[in-house]
C-alpha cells in the first residue's frame, strides 16, 4: 500500500472508530479529546493572541474546536483530511493532507496555529511542525497538544508492556496513534523547527482508567507518581503546549 493510501485509511479508520461512542460536544459537534482539553487550550490561545485574530485549526475533525474559537471572536480556517466529517456552520475549510507539503495549500499568515491531537497520528512530526512554521509570522503562537507518554501510568505501562499509555496494539490500527512523542523530544523538534516553548500544562487524570489496566500497572503508576522528577505539567494525560514562531 502507498504512503498516501495508507494515511488516508489511518484516519479513515479513527473517523470511524467512535461511531456508537458518547462523546463530549460542543454545540452539538462531537470533540475527540479529553473533556478538558479544548477550554485549556483556548484559555492558553487567549493568553497570546485575542479575538479577532487569524487561527488555523488544524485536524480538526467534526469542528467542534474551531467552533468554540468561533464563537470567541477569532476569525477561524480549518483544515482536514476529510472534508465530510467537518461540520462547523461558516467556518472556512481548507482540505488538506497533514502527510504532504501542505502549508501552501492554506491561506497564511496566521496569528496562531492550534493543533490539538493530531500530531501522534502523523509521520513526520518534524516536517509537519515546520510546515506549521511556514503558516506564521515571527511572534505568531503554535498551540498543540500530545498524549503525554511521560505520566506515571504511561511508564508504568512501558514497564509491564513496552508499550506506552494510548500507543496499545489496538490504538495504532484503530486510533491511528502511530508516533508517540515524550514533551522532550517534542520540545527539541519544536525548537528545531523554529519555535520557542512559552508555555506547558497537564491536562486530564492519567490515572482515570488505570483501573482496567490491571493491579501491578496500578501499583507501579503509584510507586511512579512518588519518585518521578517531572514538574507538574508533565504528568497529566495530555502534554498541552504554547510556543512561540522566533
Amino acid at each position: 500500500m502507498a504512503i498516501t493510501d495508507l494515511s488516508h485509511a489511518r484516519a479513515d479508520s479513527f473517523r470511524k472508530s467512535f461511531d456508537g461512542r458518547r462523546l463530549n460536544t460542543y454545540r452539538g459537534l462531537p470533540i475527540y479529546a479529553a473533556r478538558e482539553l479544548h477550554p485549556a487550550a483556548h484559555r492558553l490561545l487567549e493568553e497570546s493572541v485575542g479575538p479577532g485574530g487569524r487561527v488555523l485549526d488544524v485536524g480538526a475533525g467534526a469542528g467542534a474546536m474551531s467552533l468554540r474559537l468561533g464563537d470567541a471572536g477569532y476569525e477561524m480556517t480549518a483544515t482536514d483530511l476529510f472534508r465530510a466529517s467537518f461540520r462547523a456552520p461558516g467556518i472556512p475549510f481548507v482540505q488538506a493532507d497533514l502527510n504532504t507539503t501542505f502549508a501552501c495549500h492554506l491561506p497564511g499568515p496566521f496569528d496562531a496555529v492550534v493543533a490539538l491531537e493530531i500530531i501522534e497520528h502523523l509521520e513526520n512530526p518534524r516536517h509537519v511542525l515546520r510546515q506549521l512554521r511556514a503558516l506564521l509570522p515571527k511572534g505568531g503562537q503554535l498551540v498543540l497538544s500530545t498524549p503525554n507518554i511521560s505520566n506515571p501510568v504511561s511508564q508504568a505501562l512501558f514497564l509491564r508492556r513496552g508499550q506506552y499509555q494510548w500507543f496499545s496494539d489496538n490504538d495504532y490500527h484503530e486510533q491511528g496513534h502511530i508516533t508517540p512523542l515524550s514533551p522532550w523530544t517534542l520540545v527539541k523538534a519544536l525548537e528545531e523547527s523554529g519555535f520557542v516553548v512559552r508555555q506547558e500544562l497537564g491536562v486530564g487524570n492519567p490515572f482515570a482508567r488505570s483501573r482496567k489496566l490491571g493491579l501491578s500497572v496500578r501499583v507501579l503508576s503509584c510507586a511512579f507518581a512518588l519518585i518521578n522528577g517531572l514538574p507538574r505539567s508533565r504528568r497529566g494525560e495530555v502534554w498541552l503546549v504554547r510556543a512561540e514562531a522566533i
